[in-house]
């Protein structure tokens, strides 16, 4: 199965919505406009973020290369509206082989780590780290990075004024067009503490 027809399946079981006719852009807001309102935590699963890298991989294809971000200045200029303005806390870093610096970050991961866009960009997301993150989840990261899969781990993160919170996060590296990393998505969701 081609990476595009396994996103657009996986959109279809995980979040029922019509898909045909729509664009990645479109089918990504509502993939996260509906996984947002679920009862469950908005990434349930590794296939949740594997199918939102799967539509932005089709959205970075669908832009010129100039747009595509990296060099010195990292940038991200291929970002949707649907990644601007939803509800759910997301970053695009770059490729695995430079640290994973922070290339895009939405206005949902401002609100929630109250780190603004300039604070991380060319950062990586070890920023939020301190000094009650969990080794092994943080393990967990690192080995799908290693290994180019994706997870969802819980781990306590911190703002940038220094407050504990806990973070459902889940990664999944984005193929460009020859099917190689070209970036990572990353989708952060504060949990309730007494969910631990």
């Amino acid at each position: 199965m081609k990476p595009t027809e396994r996103g657009r399946k996986l959109n279809r079981e995980l979040a029922p919505v019509p898909t045909v006719g729509m664009t990645a852009s479109t089918e990504l807001a509502e993939l996260l406009d509906a996984r947002h309102a679920a009862a469950e935590p908005t990434i349930p699963s590794a296939a949740v973020v594997e199918s939102v890298a799967t539509l932005l991989g089709e959205i970075r294809a669908a832009t010129p290369a100039t747009a595509h971000g990296g060099g010195e200045e990292p940038a991200l200029d291929w970002a949707p509206q649907a990644m601007d303005e939803t509800p759910v806390s997301m970053v695009v870093s770059g490729p695995a082989y430079t640290d994973n610096p922070i290339w895009y970050v939405n206005d949902a991961f401002e609100r929630l780590t109250g780190y603004g866009e300039s604070d991380v960009l060319g950062e990586n997301l070890r920023l939020l780290q301190g000094p009650e993150t969990t080794a092994a989840a943080v393990a967990d990261l690192r080995e799908a990075v290693d290994i180019w899969e994706a997870v969802v781990v819980e781990l306590d993160n911190y703002r940038a004024d220094g407050s504990q919170f806990q973070n459902r996060v889940a990664i999944a590296p984005i193929a460009d067009d020859t099917g190689t990393i070209s970036n990572w998505v990353g989708v952060q969701e504060q949990r309730p503490i007494a969910e631990r």
